[in-house]
Parts: structure tokens; sequence; C-alpha cells
């Protein structure tokens, strides 16, 4: 899990080059347990058509606030290397993607479409 702080949004000079990912693994929040622990189901996307689809909505547009919430996290990978992790949320009217970059926390926005597509490699 990474946990990002609330702040503003500062744009990052520097962004991560994820065109070299070849896997993606998603890890969303599901529900809690009896425990109170929150489940997390994890899906690893190592098929090159859809890591290019999902690397292809990073559009970088900057997103003015950043919210709190999480609905899950997106890891890029490069073989066996991580090369950075995403966290998105895709419930209305908070729909964005943020991450820290070079000691930057940088938020963008997630239109709806995208957000579907995200929600799709859950199921």
């Amino acid at each position: 899990m990474i946990f990002c702080s609330c702040s503003s949004n500062y744009k990052a000079d520097n962004l991560p080059d994820i065109s070299q990912a070849n896997k993606i693994k998603f890890d969303y929040k599901m529900d809690f347990d009896s425990t109170n622990k929150i489940k997390i189901k994890s899906v690893e996307i190592n098929d090159l058509k859809n890591v290019s689809r999902i690397k292809n909505l990073i559009t970088y547009d900057p997103f003015t606030y950043i919210y709190c919430v999480s609905t899950g996290s997106m890891s890029f990978y490069k073989d066996s290397t991580l090369i950075v992790t995403m966290v998105f949320n895709t419930l209305p009217d908070l729909k964005h993607i943020a991450f820290n970059h070079n000691g930057k926390l940088t938020a963008m926005s997630l239109s709806e479409e995208n957000a579907k597509l995200l929600e799709s490699f859950k199921n």
C-alpha cells in the first residue's frame, strides 16, 4: 500500500516515465472483514495490449485538489522493477490519480471513461 498525504497539488517538472512498463499490479479496496481490516483484491496485468491501454489513460492533466481517499492503486513495473505506484479514486466527483515522484505529490484528472476502465480490471 502507498499512502499519499493530503496537501496542495504541485505540478511536477519531472514526471515518472512509464513508457517501458510491461506489467501493472492493481490493488483494489473491496470491503472490511469481521475484524474491520480492509480487504484488498490484487490483479496483475501482463497482457501488453491492456498494459498499453492503462498507460494511455495517464494524461498528466492537473487535478486541482487532492482527496485523501482512494479506491485502489496501480503499480507500474518494467519486468520486476517498480517504476511508480499511483493511487486512484473512481468514485463520482472524486475521480483522480495521485502519486509521489521525486518528493512531489502530483494529482491528475481521471475521466469517467477511464475510471470505468480501471474498475473493469477488478472483475
